[in-house]
């Protein structure tokens, strides 16, 4: 019974941190283009997504362009 609560806890902990993203380079296209390049670690899996970025005074929208 010990062991089942402890290994449900564990899979538990590793689902909760299965949704990181990290940024892992951006390019600039032309003056307000960029594109960028986001990688996300799910539970058991990696995959990224390439997004183009307009660039629009002080913030930025960004539309995915592929599935890595």
């Amino acid at each position: 019974m010990k062991r089942s609560w402890i290994l449900g806890l564990l899979i538990a902990g590793l689902a909760a941190t299965g949704c990181q993203a990290s940024y892992t380079s951006i390019r600039q296209v032309d003056a307000n283009r960029y594109h960028v390049t986001r990688v996300k670690q799910g539970f058991l899996k990696h995959y990224g997504t390439i997004l183009e970025c307009q660039a629009r005074g002080d913030a930025m929208t960004c539309t995915e362009l592929n599935d890595l």
